[in-house]
């Protein structure tokens, strides 16, 4: 289970200045925090000089605190006419302050970023968190836990390092070598760190590890500080870290669903020209249309890799909703709660106390008696379960409209192209080393081209990879329409044993059947008459979902029905990341025995979003979040091991090492934890 957190309360000493009673030390000098991470942190590292005319720069800093250092240098780079296009602010943080602390508290910063980052600050919850400023030109990846455990699932080039954590002989936990040696294997080259202490152990660990360190003045009448710049003598690490990357930013996305529209946003957003292609007539006209579905968090009693991306991608895409203005977000989403009934006691117990250990605040989630649970619900579950307060129904189709709408008010460009049906992508020579372009080639002759590639074009992705070892599978499903008043009564939506939403969005819908073969159709409502044999039973079964979930399951007349298929992996986890170079000599059989997936080669220019299968709204946005980091050699929102748990080449990997034998697998039966939501 993920390391419980243990949040701050900010207080003073008796000479007004923020103090830890946990670690008996200051947060900031008596002089000021804003003019000590001036003298300091950025004055230490050359700033802003050093980022002068840059595309990106990236900053990581040891103990965010306050978030004085942070605020100073968003202030210095808002001031900067050479700023760099996009700022990046990594920090680490395992006793993190309130909402509320952070707002109140006056440093002597500029007050009104302050206020913006208190109004952004997540839930207090475990993991990375990607929040945007600055209409996402400034970017803070907020990374709440230990550090010993967090900087080594950190994937990122810095350019700069603040290392702020508490006095060496206050918490040497923060300064040991082995935390040293986690930020070296970061650090692009020639990057540099300021430190305000000067410790003995601090200097040699520094040194140790590839950094040729000064003594400079302190702040304050402190006498010395420290600095460094990386620059080993002999290579200290197998894998350097990403650079930024250069070049044209014009990109191809293959599938207009939820994966593929928030990858164009991503993208554009950036800066990028995108092309966002779909063999229909319109976006969002396979299962990303579904008018009704729900977005929360995926919870397990160990806390696995499933939960722990499902957590992250919870919070992420809530953050992208509330940024929404008003109109769009109250069509699209509706915050109504949902609550996650728990057929089995034993999974109740469990989960029960996984949570009891994990601390997560009750915003977040919570265990409730199904009594209790009931005044929140509008009726009474016929379960326990879990209590997701800010969860709740989200419209996919219109989603996906408003992304595409998005991307082309950003600081790119988005051409759309219906009626693209992609059958081959063709990869061009190798010029100067560089990428040369990949041209996606449709049925009809049309040819885009550009130097990078997505295909988030779910089930039609292995037709464009041939020989890349993908095991996907598509399976259909049905969600069921009910005509007014039905569910009027509810205020929650309520999942476990498939679910049903109230007409929060419009209509109120029961889901969904999951069936073994296709549904008919890609992505098509079903006319209220519709009375084929196979939406018969589905409706019989959503029924049944619904008797499942409410103690007083009321009577409802379907008015219709939406069918669509899910695509799914074998193992249930998405695909997100680069595509492997078959021609490379990592992917050979014999070579591949003891290789890791940073070993692998990757086609340049080529990556891929799809089988997100019953979780594509909730998962989306953060994946693309995701491939947009890894294409622009930017640091990443998802720690090492979940990066690793989706990255496509994972299949091929084990398929080399003997573990599958054929080239395609099949799905099995409904994954643990599955609500079978077509999303």
């Amino acid at each position: 289970m993920t390391h419980r957190l243990e949040p701050e309360t900010l207080v003073l000493d008796a000479d007004g200045v923020p103090w830890s009673h946990r670690y008996q030390d200051r947060y900031t000098s008596r002089a000021g925090g804003a003019a000590q991470a001036r003298h300091v942190f950025l004055g230490g590292n050359d700033l802003p000089a050093a980022w002068a005319g840059r595309r990106q720069f990236v900053i990581l800093e040891t103990g965010f605190g306050l978030g004085s250092n942070f605020l100073a240098s968003w202030e210095a780079w808002q001031a900067d006419p050479q700023r760099p296009e996009q700022l990046h602010f990594v920090s680490i943080e395992r006793h993190p302050l309130r909402a509320a602390d952070l707002a109140g508290h006056a440093d002597g910063g500029a007050p009104a970023l302050r206020r913006a980052l208190a109004a952004r600050w997540p839930l207090l919850v475990p993991g990375l968190h990607r929040l945007d400023f600055a209409d996402g030109c400034v970017r803070l990846t907020l990374g709440l836990g230990d550090a010993a455990n967090l900087l080594p699932q950190v994937a990122a080039g810095v350019d700069a390092f603040y290392l702020d954590g508490f006095a060496p002989d206050r918490n040497p936990r923060m300064w040991d070598a082995a935390l040293i040696r986690a930020l070296a294997r970061l650090a692009r080259p020639g990057a540099t760190l300021a430190t305000y202490t000067s410790a003995g152990s601090v200097r040699t660990a520094l040194a140790d590890h590839g950094f040729a360190v000064q003594r400079r003045p302190g702040f304050a009448g402190k006498r010395d500080m420290l600095t460094a710049r990386y620059a080993p003598r002999w290579r200290m690490r197998r894998h350097e870290p990403p650079a930024a990357a250069t070049g044209e930013r014009r990109a191809v996305v293959v599938g207009a669903g939820l994966a593929g529209t928030s990858c164009a946003l991503a993208l554009c957003q950036r800066g990028w020209q995108v092309q966002l292609l779909d063999r229909a007539d319109a976006a969002a006209a396979g299962a990303s249309g579904l008018p009704a579905g729900l977005l929360y968090p995926l919870l397990s009693a160990d806390d696995n890799l499933a939960s722990r991306l499902s957590r992250a991608a919870f919070l992420h895409a809530r953050r992208v909703l509330d940024a929404l203005d008003a109109p769009a977000r109250g069509g699209i989403w509706a915050e109504c709660g949902v609550f996650h009934a728990l057929a089995d006691p034993a999974a109740q117990r469990a989960l029960g106390d996984a949570l009891a250990r994990a601390g997560f605040p009750a915003a977040f989630a919570q265990m409730q008696a199904a009594a209790m649970a009931a005044p929140a619900v509008g009726a009474l579950p016929r379960h326990d379960g879990l209590w997701f307060a800010g969860a709740g129904a989200v419209d996919a189709g219109r989603w996906c409209r408003q992304m595409i709408a998005a991307a082309g008010q950003s600081h790119g460009s988005l051409a759309f192209c219906a009626s693209f049906a992609a059958v081959a992508l063709q990869r061009d020579g190798q010029r100067d080393g560089a990428s040369a372009n990949w041209t996606v080639v449709a049925a009809d002759g049309r040819r885009c081209r550009a130097p990078v590639v997505i295909l988030a074009n779910a089930g039609g992705l292995p037709a464009l990879l041939p020989g890349q070892f993908l095991p996907l599978q598509e399976l259909g499903g049905r969600l069921s329409l009910l005509a007014p008043p039905a569910l009027a009564h509810l205020r929650a939506a309520v999942s476990g044993d498939g679910y049903c939403i109230p007409p929060v969005l419009g209509q109120a819908v029961l889901g969904a059947s999951y069936e073994d073969e296709p549904a008919d159709g890609h992505g098509q409502a079903g006319a209220p008459g519709a009375d084929d044999r196979a939406t018969r039973e589905a409706h019989a079964a959503n029924r049944q979902h619904l008797n499942a979930l409410l103690s007083q399951p009321p009577a409802v007349h379907i008015a219709g029905s939406f069918a669509a298929r899910r695509c799914i992996s074998v193992d249930r986890l998405p695909l997100a990341g680069a595509i492997a170079d078959l021609a490379a000599p990592a992917v050979d059989a014999q070579r591949a025995a003891g290789a890791q997936l940073a070993d692998l080669e990757r086609c340049a220019g080529l990556y891929c979003l799809a089988a997100l299968g019953s979780r594509g709204i909730t998962l989306a946005t953060l994946l693309a979040e995701q491939l947009a980091a890894q294409i622009c050699g930017e640091p990443q929102p998802l720690e090492k091991d979940l990066a690793d748990a989706v990255d496509p080449a994972r299949f091929l990997l084990r398929q080399r090492r003997g573990r599958y034998r054929t080239p395609s697998g099949a799905a099995g039966d409904r994954a643990p934890g599955d609500d079978g939501t077509l999303r």
